[in-house]
């Protein structure tokens, strides 16, 4: 059955429809015991964070073992005090951040995760940031610039005359690149879990092919390298491109792929991202196999991560139908008769049901109101029909919470917007949180 929202009346604030964390009729309950919770850090970086971060989230949520949170650090010269995350609710915490030093507390806690057995990966130029920090360092293995030199460890190269890696201390700074180019990734160990399964060598689409990272390298295996070619600015050696760590009881993977929007696209990077990535939280490998015809070694194989993100959420469905509702699958919300299963939040505006209908009414001088399933949710599909007052501000929250620890309960996250025309119905703003709006600047329709 569809749920139905009407007869909304308007006063001055606005009254919404809202679940927590996923209100849906149903397609499909997500096996949750095999989704792996990682969180990943942004902020601050001198590549285009707000750009690589949605990328970086898709590609890792479309492997279907990760559900990723994002935690955003202050802007360059804010107070990074404020900047705590909880990195021991998470099962693998992945870097897409080069900036300003976290707090004493902040870089504790972080070793502290790390050192226990939390899993750990560096995307890019997060391997230039903290030259400083020894702990996050010897994380790493080898890092660029920020200061880098010989006293931070020795270069560490493949030669191919002696077919072994071999590590250069001599004096020179660290970290460099040429110009953005394709190039093959050579696989030098095919027996790790992270490249088991993976063709011998395969080509990463443009990108910057670091080169002269320098290090501790403790503890470090080079999973795979790339010929950093002089004619294209680089050094002539084979420099690594994959790496892992072992930090006390915790692993780490490195990738020095994913330079931009561009280069993330390439099938490369996010491949190694989603076994990296699982590695490192888990010690093993479970996503299949990938073959030659896939991962191309004569040209670079591409993929859009967020289309690759809706189809490993089984979202190929067609836009242009409405749902059949009486398939298998669909779960209602709403008995048509009560409220029950459902919880108001937040706001002093009334719900009630009314000719199978949940009629919402504002109060006057009222906080937002959220009426709120007491179900969580994995992968779903969702349709609602929706009646509101004219110039009524409303909407329907998905992927939402409401936490003690959070403004006191506020209700926040993502909602679709429902108003009266001409407004932004249909698109996504971040209830709660500061943000705005989710989605791109659009012109107004009559909606």
């Amino acid at each position: 059955m569809l749920m139905k929202l009407r007869n909304l009346s308007l006063k001055r604030l606005v009254a919404c429809l809202a679940l927590v964390a996923g209100f849906a009729l149903q397609t499909s309950a997500a096996d949750n015991t095999n989704v792996l919770s990682a969180l990943l850090i942004d902020g601050q970086n001198n590549h285009k964070w707000q750009e690589t971060t949605p990328l970086i989230k898709q590609t890792l949520e479309a492997s279907g073992r990760f559900k990723v949170d994002v935690v955003t650090s202050p802007k360059k010269g804010g107070d990074m005090s404020t900047f705590a995350p909880k990195f021991s609710d998470y099962d693998v915490v992945v870097s897409n951040y080069n900036g300003q030093p976290w707090s004493e507390s902040t870089q504790q806690a972080f070793e502290d995760y790390v050192n226990g057995g939390g899993g750990f990966c560096s995307v890019h130029a997060a391997d230039n940031s903290f030259p400083k920090w020894s702990a996050y360092n010897r994380m790493i293995g080898l890092g660029g610039w920020g200061g880098r030199n010989e006293s931070d460890g020795p270069y560490v190269r493949w030669k191919e005359d002696l077919q072994k890696f071999t590590r250069d201390n001599s004096p020179g700074s660290g970290g460099t690149h040429g110009r953005r180019v394709p190039f093959v990734v050579v696989v030098r160990d095919t027996k790790h879990p992270i490249t088991k399964g993976l063709p011998g060598s395969f080509m990463q689409t443009a990108d910057e092919l670091y080169g002269k990272l320098r290090g501790p390298a403790e503890n470090m295996e080079v999973l795979a390298t790339g010929f950093s070619a002089k004619e294209s600015g680089g050094t002539g050696e084979h420099e690594p491109l994959l790496m892992c760590i072992q930090y006390g009881k915790g692993r780490v993977f490195h990738t020095t792929l994913g330079h931009d929007v561009n280069a993330m696209k390439g099938l490369a990077f996010q491949v190694t991202l989603q076994r990296g990535t699982e590695w490192a939280a888990t010690g093993d490998v479970t996503l299949p196999a990938v073959d030659a015809e896939t991962l191309t070694a004569d040209q670079p194989a591409v993929r859009d991560p967020a289309a690759s993100s809706e189809s490993a959420a089984g979202n190929n469905v067609s836009w242009d139908t409405i749902p059949d509702i009486d398939g298998q699958g669909w779960v209602s919300l709403f008995s048509g008769n009560d409220t029950k299963g459902w919880t108001q939040k937040n706001g002093t505006a009334t719900y009630r049901v009314e000719n199978g209908a949940v009629v919402g009414k504002t109060s006057e001088g009222s906080p937002n109101s959220f009426l709120c399933t007491e179900q969580t949710f994995g992968d779903f599909e969702l349709t609602f029909e929706a009646n509101v007052d004219t110039g009524l501000n409303s909407g329907v929250q998905i992927r939402s919470l409401s936490t003690k620890d959070f403004k006191n309960g506020r209700v926040h996250g993502p909602q679709v917007e429902i108003e009266a025309a001409p407004g932004e119905s249909g698109y996504v703003y971040s209830e709660g949180t500061g943000r705005g709006w989710i989605t791109k600047e659009q012109p107004i329709k009559d909606a």
